[in-house]
Parts: C-alpha cells; structure tokens; sequence
C-alpha cells in the first residue's frame, strides 16, 4: 500500500482551501514550493470530497508535467569559469539555482559542455502530478491543467557578443575580398563569431572610397564592399559613433552609413541627422528584443580635431549621438523596459589601464537611464568592468581586428565577450581570450592565457595597470595607429 507523505503545512493549508475535504496530498517536503504555485494558479473546484493528489520529480506514466525548471550551476562572474559534468553539478561542486532565478554577478556554467537549451542539456527539472480516486470533479480538475512539454523551449540562454575595435584597413579589406579571405582574416575566431544570436562591434574606419582626408594624426579608410564579408563573419550591428568615420568627411562619414545598410548591418547613434543619429537600432536574440544605442564620447586629437564641434549630428547635419547630458536623456527614451538594452561608447583615454572618472559617471548614468550592458571602446586596451543592479559595463574591450597593433603593450591581446541572456537578465558571461596579429584574429590558445585575463583585466570595479606605467609609456612610443 502506498504511504502518503503530507506535510502538516501542507495539510492545514488544503484543510483551509477546501474547508476540511478529505482530499489527500502526498507531496514530499521539496516539492511544496512547487505545490503551492500549482494550486495558485489552478485552484481546486468547491465540493471535492475524497481523492488523493500526487506530486512526484520525473515523468511517471499516468502523470501530467505541471512544472519544468532548467537549473543551472553558479559561479561569481569574477572567478575563473570551468565547464561542470553532471555528477559534479549534482553533487554540490557549485551553488544550483534555477535558471530564471540566476542575476549578476552570479553567472551559470556550462554541464558537459552544454548550455540551457543546448541539445542534451541534463539539469531539467520536471515536477509530475498524479491523482488517485474515481471523484468525477478531482478527475475533471486534473483533466483540464494545460499540458506542459517535458522541457520548456523557452529555457533557452541567447548569446550576444561583443568585440573591441575594428579597423578592416591596411590591407584587410583586401584580404577579406579574396578567396577565403574570411577564414584567412578571422580564422578559428569564426565559428564561435557565427554561432552567437547576435554580434556587435566598434567599426574604426570609414567604409567609403571618397571624400577628403580629415586633418589628423591617423585617417583610416577601407574598401566598403567588405562590410560584405563583416556581416558573413556574423556582425549583425557595429558602432559608426567614433573618432575615425568622419576620417574622410561628412562625404565619408555618410558613405559608411550606407554601406552599413546595403550591407545588413543595423548601426545607431550616428545619422544624416540628429533624428535619426537618435533613433535606436531594434534586433531580436531569439523572442528577446535587444535596442541598441551608440554613443561618441572621445576626446579632442592632438592634431586639433574634436568631434563635439566637427562630428556631432545637428538637426540638419549628419553626425553622432554625443554622450552628455543630453545624450542619457535621449537612453531613457530610447531604452524599453520590456527589451534587453545595450549602450555602446566610444570614450575615454587612449592606452589607460582603467576608466576614468567620467567614464565611471557618465557609463552609470547609462545604466540608470536603463542599459541592462554597457559596452567600451577607444582605449585599444581591457579595462575593468563592474556589475550594478544586475548590469553589466566593460569599460573597454580594446582591440578586435587591427593592423599595427603587433608588439603594443595590451594592444595585441583582447577577447569575445559574449553575454548570456535569459528574457532580459544577464545569466551567464564567457570571455573568449584572443591575440592579433599581422591583420587578423586568432583565439589565444596560450595556456593559462583566459587565468591572467581575469588576473589582470576584469576585476569589479578595477582594472590593474597592463605592465606599470612604464608599460603605457611604451604603448605611446610603440604604437602604430589610433
């Protein structure tokens, strides 16, 4: 004869439901949560006089799956990640929580490799109900509950990655143009490039054939067509809002903003008007909608030229979205609290280990007007990131794909961000370490190499010096493009 498990809580709490029925549950003590959100939603009709309710974890036959919970294991986003099998999951290797439940700085791993949503994902939880007992209305209550599949579709993490410069001159459009030129340019960078919901990076040159050279210290400009072979490599959005596409002027400048377009790839923060520099780009990671809003924060060259006088969109002049006052009310417009937001910058200091003061203000004003990640560019080095309410800034990713940078202290080294989202909240970070080198990309394979990464560039609210101050004075002397 079967033994009932019930819980007095449980008991007092049909008792006062139903008024004393003589309904029985049996419903282990874990499994109360769970019995408690099913009978909120579907209540049990009045006049049940006998029967018995059974909750159990799998899919016994005769039963029907009323709850099912992905759980994932968690880390603290600053601790170096490793992948979890199933047994050292289960076994309390690390904190387990639901996936819906997850919200920086904690972060999800992987279990045998494996993501929520992935094929063969192990850690799905599936609650069953069962009754027993010929009572016609209990059967009937049973009957109507909506059928749940055995694992919810919707458990899925979408991957959104980010990247650091990217300047396709100086023979990279070439090399992109040319057979093979993606695998030749990007290597073995590109199958995670392509794998990832969507993919959006710093475009640091102007797409544009035309127009006349910008009196500066470096001017970059690059064959448009291969903003062609960017969108193939997986770029689904890139920030035109810099300090280098306006190299060739506004002729340049809007160039660049049409090939983007013929090129599929949505850009924003930058327009042939301050309307349209204004308005945000709106792209989907699965069912989630991602706003995407870029922001020119740069300061002035030494050659003379400041983008807040030459470069900024006015009602009738193309240009970029500034990031002032001005521009964080424009965010809290701009952003919905119904989508995932991302606000991209281009600011602060050249070869700085770390963010300045304003940055620091301004990239959290960001956050308040409703940026759920923050994304920075400019420095050409990593930088620190921090997490607030749940958020995500990286002040800097530095460089991507950028010729010159061979023998620059940091200026070689960088990584994939890419951020793992659930609906809206940030559930899981991996950091892809990577090396350029001679015009292209390749993952840093180094041992030990995503170790000092964390080491050295991504502690919460700090970022240690590259190599000292010695190792920034090296990168001024050394560098070969900005």
């Amino acid at each position: 004869m079967r033994r009932s498990l019930v819980p007095a809580a449980i008991l007092s709490l049909v008792s006062f439901a139903l008024g004393g029925t003589p309904i029985l549950l049996d419903v282990p003590a874990g499994l109360k949560p769970a019995w408690e959100r099913l009978i909120s939603r579907h209540p049990f009709p009045p006049g049940l006089s006998r029967g018995t309710v059974i909750l159990r974890e799998g899919s016994p036959p005769g039963f029907r799956t009323v709850e099912s919970a992905t759980l994932v294991p968690v880390i603290r986003m600053w601790e170096t990640p490793v992948t979890l099998t199933r047994a050292q999951a289960e076994s309390g290797a690390a904190r387990l929580l639901p996936l819906d439940s997850v919200q920086l700085p904690d972060v999800a791993l992987p279990v045998d490799g494996l993501f929520p949503g992935d094929p063969g994902y192990p850690l799905v939880r599936q609650i069953s109900l069962g009754i027993q007992g010929d009572e016609a209305a209990l059967r009937s209550w049973f009957e109507d509950l909506p059928d749940l599949p055995a694992r919810d579709p919707a458990s899925r993490i979408r991957w959104i990655g980010a990247v650091g410069d990217i300047m396709p001159a100086r023979g990279v459009d070439a090399a992109l143009l040319a057979p093979g030129g993606l695998q030749r340019v990007f290597g073995d960078t590109l199958p995670f490039l392509q794998g990832l919901d969507l993919l959006v990076g710093n475009l640091e040159a102007a797409a544009t054939t035309g127009g006349a050279r910008a009196t500066k210290t470096y001017t970059f400009r690059f064959d448009p067509r291969a903003l062609v072979s960017l969108a193939a490599a997986g770029f689904s959005y890139l920030s035109a809002a810099n300090n280098h596409t306006f190299d060739f002027g506004r002729q340049g400048f809007l160039d660049t903003l049409e090939g983007l377009s013929r090129a599929g790839i949505a850009t924003s923060g930058a327009g042939s008007s301050e309307q349209e520099a204004t308005r945000p780009s709106v792209l989907k990671a699965g069912e989630t909608e991602v706003r995407l809003l870029s922001f020119a924060a740069y300061p002035a060259d030494r050659s003379g030229f400041d983008g807040r006088v030459t470069a900024r969109a006015g009602a009738d002049r193309p240009g970029e979205l500034w990031l002032d006052d001005e521009g964080v009310a424009t965010a809290k417009r701009a952003f919905s609290p119904s989508a995932f937001n991302v606000a991209l910058v281009h600011g602060g200091v050249e070869w700085s280990a770390g963010p300045t003061v304003d940055q620091e203000r301004r990239y959290r004003e960001l956050v308040g007007a409703g940026a759920d990640l923050v994304i920075g560019s400019h420095p050409h080095v990593l930088q620190g990131t921090e997490t607030r309410d749940g958020r995500l800034i990286a002040y800097s990713l530095g460089n991507f794909l950028f010729p010159g940078m061979d023998g620059t202290p940091g200026g070689e080294r960088s990584l994939i961000l890419a951020v793992g989202i659930f609906g809206r909240r940030i559930v899981s970070l991996r950091f892809v370490p990577v090396r350029l080198g001679g015009g292209t990309v390749r993952l840093d394979r180094q041992p030990g190499a995503l170790q000092e990464f964390f080491s050295r560039s991504f502690r919460l609210n700090a970022a240690l010096p590259l190599n000292g101050p010695r190792g920034v004075q090296q990168a001024e002397e050394k560098r070969s493009g900005e």
